[in-house]
């Protein structure tokens, strides 16, 4: 792959993780070219994929590309006095409910890795978890019994599973901020911020920038696409990409229950999608990776304006505030509550929210130059699991648009690629619903 001339600009629409990270990549790798990156918000933006209070980082990838990829950057996130003042290695429990299948197999692959890592010396051995009160105990200490299955209603769904003790949390909201800041210090990256992109400027074959909303054109010699679940808005990706959106609840704790879950580990469930994430700033946060919803819109060909196209967009609190989770989401969560943390099962939500993902089927991320209109790179497709790379993938994204990332990576993050294999961020199957169907409102 021969590498490409350096461009004198780029456009950057999205400042997430891979707008900020790739901003921060060409200020220190061509100081020269001026950085302009374009947000309907200023960060961290607030209904984006990448601001949150707690996100995961691990290194339990089945792919042995990922799981590489990710140590350097966890071990970048360890080293830097900023990030890791918000970083919190307690661990990450994955478990399964033994029912053969997709999800069990994923598991074990996964565990097999680890295990192999764990014996070249990388990283520690899981502590594995063979029954269903020793899960349940991992987050209730040694003496406590889990729920009974008439209490629940149905058989236990947490059944087996293994402790990674290298994995963390981390406050992504926070390091979101600090990203920004960093790139504010930057001479060379300026923002345009709470003006949304209302299209690219196309010319001919070659897209020149884009056009803002309030009829501004801003221009460049590359613009990349780093717009997370909006970005079908701006190129056509037809279903390469599925924007979906998955339920995340907060419940707030008693200092005494916030002090007593203090050095859990995050627990996840690979056949649920239910995620619960230790007590943070007196409250724990849960989500499930469900098959999650859509909101369906017709809207004009990214590429043609003259034609039309159906695509999901994010509908989020920010300009639908008050929209809440629908009632079967809340439903989910707190049936996995009721099994792994009954005291929280009933407790009214202090707050909730709809988390729009740029999914892709393979769970594998898009960052590719466009094949059709020349001056157009494309980042996005994080799928729930591009956060843990914040400090490594603006480098990629530049390597790829200098023409000089690694085959196999450039391989894997193709555009056009549709691989519908299980991918690397596990979640629940099924169609994702309409969220017009479901939506419900607090006003």
């Amino acid at each position: 792959m021969s590498s490409k001339p350096v461009p004198k600009s780029v456009l950057i629409v999205g400042a997430g993780i891979f707008g900020l990270s790739t901003a921060l990549a060409i200020a220190r790798r061509h100081p020269s070219t001026k950085v302009t990156i374009v947000d309907r918000l200023t960060p961290p933006v607030e209904d984006g994929t990448s601001v949150d209070t707690t996100r995961c980082i691990r290194t339990d990838y089945g792919d042995p590309v990922y799981a590489g990829l990710a140590e350097e950057a966890q071990k970048k996130i360890e080293q830097d006095p900023e990030l890791s003042r918000f970083y919190f290695k307690q661990g990450m429990s994955f478990v399964v409910d033994g029912t053969l299948g997709p999800m069990l197999d994923l598991y074990r692959k996964n565990l097999a890795a680890i295990k192999a890592r764990a014996a070249q010396g990388l990283g520690s051995d899981p502590i594995e978890m063979t029954s269903t009160e020793a899960v349940f105990q991992s987050i209730h200490g040694k003496t406590a019994q889990p729920v009974s299955d008439a209490s629940l209603g149905r058989r236990k769904r947490w059944n087996a599973g293994y402790r990674n003790m290298d994995a963390a949390f981390i406050d992504a909201k926070e390091c979101v901020r600090i990203y920004y800041e960093r790139c504010l210090e930057q001479p060379s990256i300026v923002f345009r911020c709470c003006v949304p992109v209302e299209r690219l400027a196309i010319a001919g074959s070659r897209a020149t920038g884009v056009v803002l909303e309030n009829g501004e054109t801003l221009s460049a010699d590359i613009t990349l696409v780093a717009a997370g679940a909006w970005s079908n808005k701006l190129v056509y990706l037809d279903d390469l990409i599925v924007p979906s959106a998955i339920e995340v609840a907060w419940v707030k704790l008693t200092d005494e229950e916030a002090v007593k879950w203090k050095h859990m580990s995050i627990t996840t469930n690979f056949d649920t999608g239910f995620n619960l994430f230790p007590p943070y700033r007196g409250e724990i946060k849960c989500l499930r990776r469900s098959a999650g919803y859509r909101h369906t819109v017709l809207i004009p060909h990214p590429e043609d304006p003259s034609k039309t196209i159906r695509t999901s967009l994010p509908r989020t609190t920010v300009t639908n505030p008050g929209d809440q989770i629908p009632l079967e989401a809340e439903k989910a969560l707190r049936d996995n509550l009721r099994e792994m943390m009954p005291q929280l099962a009933d407790r009214p939500f202090d707050r909730t929210k709809l988390c729009w993902l740029s999914q892709t089927q393979s769970a594998d991320f898009i960052v590719a130059p466009h094949p059709r209109l020349a001056g157009v790179h494309v980042a996005t497709g994080g799928s729930a699991h591009a956060w843990k790379f914040l400090p490594i993938i603006g480098d990629l994204v530049m390597d790829s648009i200098e023409g000089k990332l690694d085959a196999k990576l450039a391989a894997k993050w193709a555009f056009g690629t549709k691989k519908t294999k299980e991918g690397n961020a596990p979640r629940v199957g099924g169609a994702a619903q309409e969220l017009a169907h479901v939506v419900r409102s607090r006003l």
